[in-house]
């Protein structure tokens, strides 16, 4: 089991430094930022920021305009 912990967090390493350096391309203020942490065996990368999830899927303006999500962590993780 241990060799598969180490793969999954060289892989959730990736996937973070990846998503880091994309939001960074697309910062323009606030707090959002990429987590890495783990649990017994897997690992999870977050994108957190109390705004987090219109970061990523998109949102609406306040004029209705449609605001397209960033997609930091879909494209990070290649999905």
């Amino acid at each position: 089991m241990r060799g598969v912990r180490h793969a999954l967090i060289e892989h959730a390493e990736g996937i973070a430094a990846t998503a880091r350096a994309d939001l960074g391309q697309h910062r323009h203020g606030g707090d959002a930022r990429i987590t890495r942490s783990r649990g017994t065996v897997d690992s999870f990368v977050s994108l957190e920021d109390p705004a987090a999830e219109a970061i990523e899927f998109g949102h609406l303006a306040p004029d209705g305009t449609v605001v397209e999500g960033l997609h930091i962590l879909t494209r990070a993780a290649d999905l």
